[in-house]
């Protein structure tokens, strides 16, 4: 362990609310800079590790989770609070890099959806959750190859008790409804605007937005709900509150507070209209029987999901406290007709008879015109409804269909009765609450953090020496291949126990495969231990908020028995640390093989105890282990909301799912074009019946750049043809051209490729190609903005590519063999599109060769396309 000493960057003029918010009908407070001195000094370690603390901003709020969205090219951080916010609002927004990508954190806005009256006992049910829709170029949880990265809209503020400030009832927190969403817009990032809410039976504790599917948000409720002996579950026939607890999520369609094309609002909409139009529909799913979520030894009470994860297969992980669990979400969304779009997908079922209303809040400085969509007391058919579970099931049960469980690793199940200080079994032998899970890479394994004690109470305590084996969790992994589809029914507890473990992943010693960090600070009495963690796409290296143990970044190899070994690779632990969360939000991979992770926190605690702010760090740590193949039988083809049907599976076919995603998305053999004549001979080769549209463009006119004219258009065609080269009667001039062809692959996406001509003194000549199309390999994709550029106007030269996963890419341009303009080498997350620019000016006139070289491991891809400088 080695002591830091660096300076907190001050950030004092940040911290006065900005004078463009006196337009919000619920103002937002000036945060008064009352947080406590930040001490300068860190724990810091790990093997040939070199931490640095870039930037401290303090609000004297208590945060809570974040989310990274983009803007214009810059990246910006949302960071919630746990319950009250001192000063500036439930949501701090950073601006974390400007449009080059340095690193300069500021915070540029706060949203005060915490900023009111609240009750301090409901702190944790009120702690603010978020996630950004779209969320633009940042690092997701895996690879998303149809992510939609257009710039963020809506921030999804998540609320888990009664009390939220636009929502709260008469006199402040008195008869306040109950919690769930807070929908804000953030077109103009300075100035977040709340349009429209929901409230659910559940309530909302933490949110999650399918990254294809950026109209689909998940309510997620960690709510417990106790269960008899017979199996029968407490909310089902209770007449009080209890009837509210929800074992299930909700996915909450926010199309109509999109603007589109990813929603149906115009673009350039006012507030007050966006506010009108915000009506989200609510889809409740609820377990379709206790055996899917029961622990294995304390069997009195099932939990919602604490937090799920979503994957591009629509597979779904559920952090559901006593149990992991697995659902295949294929079947729960009708793709409307176009497989290959997400962006229009519907959920499958009936919605909840949801009640659009007003806010309830009476107090008018923090009041909200936004309406709100109440799924707890709706309407149907002009009378009121209590969407209760007993109300719920009296008319029907209202669904979402098509929601498959795969499968669950069992937990022994919270204790009730003695509290958290007396588990069943320790942190090095079972999870006492499931409180994250996700799939590695290799989707051979799921990892889930033990939140010992809820992080509050002495089930989360520590002492530096000595191992508290009841206390301070930590991660924990499962073999996919061994989750099981119902809890262990043995009469002994041991026996439902030794049932439930055989769901371990084991180390390369035959251990249960369990990761708890050190303790490297004075002894805690609670806030210690694992709770909020992130993947790094591509690697297999995690970094997470561990409380008071500050930042851990975890390693783990999976060896080729199929064992998985959990190595720490580092740790920053600010004095005060109590991190919720602790995410990357860019990496740099280094020539000598290391990376560099840029990272942000949310840290804090109610009182003084705390940082109550949010520190920016970088660290460089060697390259960590890389993951195994893909399991067999795991298709990552990315198809659309179940075409085959509501128990449609995607990952049915076996074999490879990477080269089967390959083949099934590539429509065409072939295609080439050669000069017939003055005119053009046009061929193709396809893999399927589907017929093939055919366009040819102009991309400069003899030496002047131009727009992409369509000189041709040819459609339903099945064989190669002939085109005279004419249009209008006339042949086309001298320039540049290239033909687009397109047919439909079976996928059902589009596949698209182009072939790049010259036509000099009145003859076409094949050119090097200027874009390579869907692809597999590292680089999926590439392309150039035009076989042309500059001319009089100084037209640039657009470069963009995708990555199938995360990868060192060098690029570089080349005129004959002299290199005119370099990249650096740095590393980019899979399914991200890269966009790069080379001005005209400075450039000489001919051919530029583009050179596209990525790098994973032992794996190396080339990619050289062409444009001429004219």
């Amino acid at each position: 362990m080695r002591r830091n000493i660096v300076a907190a960057a001050a950030l004092a003029a940040a911290l006065a609310a900005p004078s463009a918010y006196a337009h919000l009908d619920h103002p937002v407070p000036t945060i008064s800079g009352t947080a406590p001195p930040l001490s300068t000094e860190f724990n810091s370690g790990g093997e040939n590790a070199d931490w640095e603390l870039l930037a401290t901003i303090p609000t004297a709020n208590p945060h809570s989770d974040l989310d990274f969205f983009t803007q214009n090219g810059e990246m910006y951080a949302s960071v919630g609070v746990l319950g009250i916010a001192a000063n500036g609002g439930g949501q701090n927004i950073l601006r974390l890099t400007n449009k080059d990508g340095e690193v300069e954190p500021e915070l540029v806005a706060n949203h005060p959806s915490a900023a009111c009256p609240q009750d301090p006992s409901a702190s944790l049910g009120l702690q603010h959750d978020v996630e950004a829709t779209p969320k633009g170029e940042v690092i997701l949880n895996t690879s998303f190859a149809r992510a939609r990265r257009t710039d963020a809209q809506l921030l999804i503020d998540a609320t888990d008790a009664a009390g939220r400030c636009h929502d709260q009832g008469t006199g402040g927190i008195q008869s306040a409804p109950r919690g769930g969403l807070e929908i804000i817009d953030i077109t103009d990032v300075t100035q977040p605007k709340e349009i429209g809410l929901t409230s659910h039976i559940g309530q909302s504790h933490t949110v999650n937005v399918d990254p294809r599917r950026p109209h689909i948000a998940y309510s997620v409720t960690s709510d417990r709900v106790p269960v008899n002996a017979e199996g029968t579950r407490a909310n089902e026939t209770a007449t009080d509150t209890g009837r509210f607890a929800h074992d299930g999520f909700e996915v909450v369609d926010l199309r109509s507070c999109l603007e589109a094309p990813l929603g149906t609002i115009p673009p350039g909409t006012s507030i007050a209209d966006k506010r009108n139009l915000c009506k989200p529909q609510v889809y409740r799913y609820r377990w379709p029987s206790v055996d899917i979520a029961l622990g294995h030894t304390n069997r009195d009470h099932v939990y919602g999901c604490h937090e799920l994860e979503l994957y591009p297969d629509d597979r779904l992980t559920c952090a559901g406290g006593a149990a992991m669990m697995m659902f295949d979400m294929s079947g729960a969304f009708d793709d409307n007709g176009t497989p290959a779009d997400f962006t229009d997908d519907k959920p499958r079922g009936t919605p909840l008879p949801c009640k659009l209303r007003d806010s309830s809040t009476t107090i008018a400085a923090y009041r909200t015109g936004a309406k709100v969509t109440d799924c707890v007391f709706g309407e149907m058919d002009g009378k009121p409804v209590d969407l209760g579970i007993p109300g719920w099931k009296e008319i029907g049960s209202p669904s979402l269909e098509g929601v498959q469980h795969l499968g669950s690793a069992f937990h022994q199940g919270r204790e009730t009765s003695t509290g958290a200080l007396d588990p069943a079994y320790p942190a090095t032998e079972d999870i006492d609450f499931d409180h994250e899970a996700e799939l590695t890479h290799s989707r051979r394994f799921v990892i889930a953090s033990d939140e010992r004690g809820g992080g509050v109470t002495g089930g989360a305590q520590c002492s530096p020496g000595v191992d508290l084996q009841f206390a301070n969790g930590g991660l924990h992994a499962y073999s996919v291949d061994r989750l099981l589809k119902s809890t262990p029914k043995a009469e002994d507890a041991e026996a439902r126990a030794a049932a439930a473990f055989q769901s371990y992943a084991r180390t390369s010693k035959g251990d249960k495969s369990i990761f708890r960090a050190p303790v490297r600070t004075q002894p805690q009495a609670s806030f210690c231990t694992a709770h909020v963690f992130q993947q790094i796409p591509g690697q297999n290296r995690i970094f997470m908020g561990w409380y008071s143990q500050g930042t851990q970044v975890v390693d783990f190899k999976e060896n080729p028995d199929g064992t998985l070994d959990f190595e720490q690779a580092g740790y920053f632990v600010p004095e005060g640390a109590n991190q919720w969360v602790s995410h990357i939000f860019k990496v740099d991979a280094n020539p000598d093989g290391t990376f560099t992770y840029y990272g942000a926190t949310g840290d804090g605690i109610v009182g003084d105890a705390g940082r109550n702010g949010m520190d920016v760090y970088k660290v460089t740590l060697p390259a960590p282990p890389a993951p195994a193949p893909r399991a067999a039988g795991v298709d990552e083809k990315e198809s659309g909301g179940g075409q085959g049907g509501a128990n449609s599976n995607p990952r049915s076919g076996g074999g490879s799912g990477q080269e089967n995603a390959c083949a099934q998305s590539s429509g065409f053999q072939r295609v080439s074009a050669r000069a017939r004549g003055r005119g053009l001979r046009i061929s193709f080769v396809r893999r399927e019946t589907t017929p093939v549209s055919v366009d040819v463009f102009q991309a400069a006119r003899k030496s002047k750049p131009t727009k992409h004219r369509r000189v041709a258009r040819f459609t339903g065609r099945r064989k190669g043809f002939t085109w005279s080269g004419r249009r209008g009667g006339r042949f086309v001039p001298n320039g540049v051209y290239f033909v687009r062809y397109r047919t439909k692959a079976p996928d059902g996406s589009t596949d698209t490729r182009t072939v790049t001509l010259v036509r000099r003194n009145g003859r076409f000549r094949l050119a090097r190609e200027h874009q390579r199309g869907e692809r597999c390999g590292l680089v999926s994709a590439a392309a150039l903005s035009s076989p042309a550029f500059g001319g009089p106007r100084g037209k640039a030269l657009g470069i963009t590519f995708r990555l199938a996963e995360l990868a060192r890419v060098t690029v570089l341009v080349k005129r004959k063999d002299k290199v005119v303009k370099r990249w650096r080498t740095r590393a980019y997350e899979g399914g991200r599109t890269i966009r790069l620019k080379l001005p005209a000016a400075g450039t000489r006139r001919g051919e530029h060769r583009v050179v596209i070289v990525a790098e994973r491991g032992t794996r190396r891809a080339t990619v050289r396309l062409s444009s001429r400088r004219l």
